[in-house]
Formats: C-alpha cells, sequence, structure tokens
C-alpha cells in the first residue's frame, strides 16, 4: 500500500513531467526581446539578406531602385543603389518579430536603412522594407518573396511599376 504522502509526490512528479518538455520549446525564442523597434523582436538570431527592388517607367521615366541588407550575427549593413542616387552603403536595424514563442507560426521583418551617404537611420522613421503576415512552419529559417505592383504605379498618368521583396534569413 502506498502511504499519502508517497501518493502525493508521485502525483506532483507526474504533473510536473510535460513541463520540461513545453519549456525547452518556448526558450528556443525566450530571449527574444521587446524593444523600441518591435514587441517581440528575434533579429538578433539571424543573418542572411533582405531586399527590394522598384523599377518605374512612363513617358520620360525609367527608374530602377535597390535596397539590400545583409544581416551577420544581428548587425544591419544596408547597400542602396539607384537610378538618379549614387551607390552606398551604411549601417542599418532590423526587426524580426514572431508572434509566437512556439517554433514555428506567423512573423514580420522590418528594415531601416539610412536615406544618404554618412547617415544612421533613427527609430521613429518608417521601415524601408515591411514584410508583414508571412508564415514560417520553422522559425530558423524565414525566406519568401513577393511580386506587386510598385506603389508608386499611376495607371492614369501612364507610370507603371513593379516592386520586388526577397528574404532569406537562417537562425544563427
Amino acid at each position: 500500500m502506498i502511504s499519502a504522502r508517497r501518493l502525493l509526490v508521485l502525483l506532483v512528479a507526474i504533473s510536473l513531467g510535460p513541463v520540461p518538455l513545453r519549456a525547452q520549446v518556448a526558450s528556443a525564442w525566450a530571449d527574444c526581446r521587446s524593444d523600441s523597434l518591435s514587441t517581440y523582436n528575434c533579429a538578433r538570431y539571424y543573418s542572411g539578406t533582405v531586399s527590394v527592388t522598384s523599377e518605374i517607367k512612363g513617358t520620360g521615366i525609367n527608374q530602377n531602385n535597390s535596397v539590400v541588407a545583409t544581416i551577420t550575427q544581428g548587425r544591419v549593413s544596408c547597400r542602396m543603389k539607384g537610378t538618379e542616387t549614387p551607390e552606398f552603403e551604411g549601417p542599418g536595424m532590423l526587426a524580426v518579430e514572431h508572434t509566437t514563442t512556439g517554433t514555428a507560426g506567423e512573423y514580420a521583418i522590418s528594415v531601416w536603412c539610412p536615406d544618404a551617404p554618412g547617415e544612421r537611420p533613427d527609430r521613429g522613421d518608417d521601415p524601408i522594407i515591411t514584410i508583414m503576415k508571412q508564415r514560417a512552419a520553422d522559425y530558423s529559417l524565414l525566406a519568401g518573396k513577393d511580386a506587386h505592383e510598385s506603389p508608386d504605379a499611376d495607371a492614369a498618368n501612364g507610370i507603371s511599376g513593379t516592386e520586388t521583396m526577397t528574404w532569406s534569413l537562417r537562425r544563427q
């Protein structure tokens, strides 16, 4: 016969059994921190690239612009190139927001880059690249491509254009 004390210890041990498993899953991203860029920022865990290219065409208009943000161990370096601006590089900022503490689910990516050589982006600036409401089967690899009509396109005035965002971020 089991004493009441042993039964209580056994019941407590059984009830605590699954807790380490839940803790292990949650701890994979538990160090993601809230900051001024994002409410659940996991950017420091990633390396890879996020880019946007755009093309605008119309009567007397032919503009091509690109921004490539290279992320290495949580640090962002931006390369800006455009038809009307000289190519330059500068420091940037990145927010990778996970909507869950698990290992998969919805995420968003925001990238800030400088507007001109020698400048630094400010936390109050709007991001230059915003990728919203994407889903990952595993947060360890965030990759995708989105091609769409440019927000600067204006069919009524004969201006057309495309914008393509690509991203490939891998957990370090």
